[in-house]
């Protein structure tokens, strides 16, 4: 009889061992599956985002936006509309407030476009962001290489290169944030730049330059008329 009762014991330990490592994987299991769903669901979206932008950015080039100041806005503007709250900031420079007129104007018209095609801006406010502004970032690129050309050599030096580009550049335009981001990557492109180069520090260094460009240009003009006279 106690032989009985342990076999019986036994049994119970090892069917209910088996039923544990069955829920174990029944729930590996699904957990997977979710995992996988979630992936599909992620990457239609992301198809979906990068698809409609591309669309989005053939027709318009808001350049300004490129700026790190002006991108701040929209990013607040973007969590504010997911939050349903009223977002107020005081501009300082134009292109911060040519943001956000570019966002009640255009931009949330987009947006909600976007949304009715399946995409969910809520919680993917920096994945819409960032998907916007590299292609933004991209397509600034090409229109400047088309127009600039390959203007930096293989042995020109950073100051050569801003030199060059102070000589081809618009004088009007030269620090507008197309232009600027534009620099940044070609000279980062080029081995001249360091990938963490921020657009702040473009903007100073070619300042700097340009000082001393205009400087040596002078003292080149006086030292010629100076021959002349001689």
């Amino acid at each position: 009889m106690l032989k009985a009762m342990k076999q019986k014991l036994n049994h119970k330990r090892i069917m209910l061992a088996e039923g544990t490592a069955q829920r174990i994987e029944d729930y590996a299991e699904n957990q997977h599956r979710e995992a996988f769903e979630k992936m599909k669901r992620e990457e239609t979206a992301n198809h979906l985002l990068h698809q409609e932008i591309d669309k989005y950015l053939y027709t318009i080039h808001p350049s300004f936006l490129l700026n790190p100041d002006a991108a701040k806005v929209l990013q607040n503007r973007l969590f504010a509309r997911s939050h349903g709250k009223f977002f107020f900031s005081f501009h300082v420079i134009s292109e911060m407030r040519l943001a956000t007129d570019f966002y009640n104007t255009d931009l949330s018209i987009f947006i909600r476009l976007l949304e009715k095609k399946g995409f969910q801006l809520t919680g993917n406010e920096n994945l819409f962001l960032t998907a916007l502004l590299n292609k933004l970032s991209e397509n600034n690129y090409r229109i400047y290489v088309d127009r600039y050309g390959y203007f930096v050599n293989e042995n020109d030096t950073l100051q050569d290169a801003v030199y060059k580009y102070l000589e081809i550049a618009d004088d009007k335009n030269k620090f507008e944030s197309g232009r600027i981001d534009f620099l940044r990557k070609y000279l980062i492109n080029k081995g001249l730049l360091s990938p963490d180069y921020t657009k702040k520090k473009m903007i100073k260094l070619i300042k700097s330059l340009e000082k001393r460009h205009s400087e040596d240009y002078k003292v080149t003009r006086l030292e010629k008329r100076m021959t002349e006279i001689g």
